[in-house]
């Protein structure tokens, strides 16, 4: 039995749930096994959209797996979170005052002073000879223009096939960051916690809850692999517009090296 009568044992019983979670579970083993299933959730749901929904745009169909499988992962988070902090009794006698802890924001406006940027007049009347030299200029912009095309046959598919490594890698970097680490479930689960304490007494303590979180803690590598996958996505249509998925984009580039 926990008996929380002010505020700084309200911080404590925290610290103390943090501490027996890291004690009595694996948190490191948990987050492996919600990323696999996060990532066999994907997995499935890309299939689906390849074979039944018959999606040929890659760049939507890893929007949308993204998607869903963000959803999946923070219903999965919940379920196990309250699956750790389930069958801890807690008998809570305090009243804690709403409190503020949000950070006062300085309002101060920079007053700075106008700074008016003086343009000057330019002077007409353009000679034949100006003429002359913008037809020489465009000219060499053609001629220039025309061996680009040539060299663009070699540099482009170069460059394509870099950004898409390099979608690749850090794509699978963020997703491995966001779905495999046990940070949020900690966060979820004290969150969770709480939320039975806020249940069984009057408790008035500002908190941000399990949902918000999960999103503080996720939202960056999430926004990196969406940016990552779509890139990717948008690189394979463009280029390789003949490809139903990146293992047979693989394929296709390594029989072509």
């Amino acid at each position: 039995m926990k008996v929380l009568s002010n505020w700084r044992s309200v911080r404590l019983w925290e610290t103390q749930l943090e501490r027996d979670l890291h004690r009595n579970h694996s948190l490191r083993t948990h987050g492996i096994l919600i990323g696999s299933f996060t990532l066999l959730l994907m997995w499935c749901v890309s299939a689906l959209q390849m074979h039944l929904l018959h999606v040929d745009s890659l760049a939507v169909r890893y929007l949308l797996t993204l998607g869903v499988g963000y959803l999946g992962y923070l219903l999965v988070l919940r379920w196990w979170a309250n699956r750790l902090v389930q069958g801890r009794e807690l008998e809570i006698d305090v009243d804690v005052p709403d409190m503020d802890f949000g950070g006062g924001r300085g309002g101060g406006r920079g007053g700075g002073s106008h700074s008016h940027a003086s343009v000057g007049e330019s002077g007409g009347g353009g000679s034949s000879g100006e003429g002359s030299g913008l037809s020489d200029v465009a000219s060499g912009a053609l001629d220039v223009a025309a061996g680009a095309d040539e060299g663009a046959v070699i540099v482009v598919p170069v460059v394509a096939i870099f950004l898409i490594c390099t979608a690749v890698v850090l794509g699978a970097g963020s997703l491995v960051l966001l779905y495999f680490s046990w940070d949020a479930l900690l966060a979820v689960a004290i969150e969770v916690a709480f939320s039975y304490v806020s249940a069984r007494a009057a408790v008035r303590v500002a908190r941000e809850g399990w949902l918000m979180a999960a999103v503080r803690l996720t939202w960056k590598p999430l926004l990196g692999a969406v940016v990552c996958a779509v890139a990717l996505g948008a690189l394979l249509d463009h280029f390789m517009p003949q490809v139903n998925s990146l293992p047979e984009a693989v394929r296709v580039l390594m029989k072509k090296h």
